[in-house]
């Protein structure tokens, strides 16, 4: 469908590219303005310097250095970080006005005041801010034995006993207090078997009494398995006999 021809703008798609590369230069260059208003501090820590004066020194340091923290802020585009930047630049400008040009109090408020609302007005809105990413889960119990393991299965004439292992962690990852019974059998199963892998990767030959002894860790695993599951099901009829005989007490039975 043509566009009326009042609709017709042959500059569009150049101002469109003005405007993308304008706003990719402005998020590039965001903050980067702040320390640049320090500059007249540079000399002045030469003067406190020659002077011995340990206060103005002080408070020239903190008047570089908190802009810098600020633009860091501002740079991160997180949530807030704009907020944040602009207490730094009216904490850095009251410490400047009254520690080191010694204006007073009223008056270092007043230009702090002013410093965070310009700094406000500044980086408002200019970037969208994002959420901080949400830290990674801590690693669980089975962790470095999942590692372990993946690299077993890789290796394709591993792939039965991978596959017995792997349903001993599901088992294990279903009812984790049972992994102190199994730690031993995790670790050499799963220590032989990386061991096993990495020379099969590397082009060793498998020697003849390899299968059998795969067969019997694949056994043992089994045997794991069912002994675990042997367990919980001997919890589970203590737990059946020990609540039928507290509802035959109360009456309910």
């Amino acid at each position: 469908m043509q566009r009326p021809i009042w609709q017709n703008d042959p500059w569009r798609d150049g101002r469109a590219k003005v405007e993308g590369a304008f706003s990719t230069f402005r998020n590039g260059t965001r903050g980067l303005l702040l320390p640049l208003f320090t500059w007249p501090l540079l000399p002045d820590v030469v003067v406190e310097v020659v002077r011995g004066n340990a206060q103005g020194l002080v408070a020239a340091g903190l008047g570089l250095l908190l802009p810098i923290l600020a633009v860091r802020t501002l740079r991160r585009g997180r949530r807030g970080d704009t907020r944040r930047a602009a207490v730094l630049t009216a904490v850095a400008t009251g410490l400047v006005a009254g520690m080191g040009a010694q204006t007073g109090v009223p008056v270092a408020l007043l230009l702090a005041a002013g410093a965070w609302l310009g700094t406000r007005l500044m980086y408002d809105g200019a970037q969208v801010e994002v959420e901080a990413p949400a830290p990674p889960p801590p690693p669980g119990p089975l962790a470095e034995a999942r590692e372990r393991l993946a690299r077993i299965t890789a290796e394709p004439r591993l792939a039965g006993i991978a596959q017995a292992m792997d349903a001993v962690l599901d088992d294990l990852d279903a009812r984790p207090d049972r992994l102190p019974l199994a730690r031993r059998f995790l670790a050499v199963h799963l220590d032989g078997l990386d061991r096993i892998a990495q020379r099969l990767s590397a082009g060793a030959e498998p020697p003849p009494g390899m299968p059998q002894l795969l067969d019997d860790m694949q056994t043992a695993a089994d045997e794991l398995r069912n002994k675990l599951r042997a367990e919980e099901s001997m919890a589970l009829d203590i737990q059946v006999k020990v609540l039928a005989e507290r509802l035959r007490q109360e009456g309910y039975a």
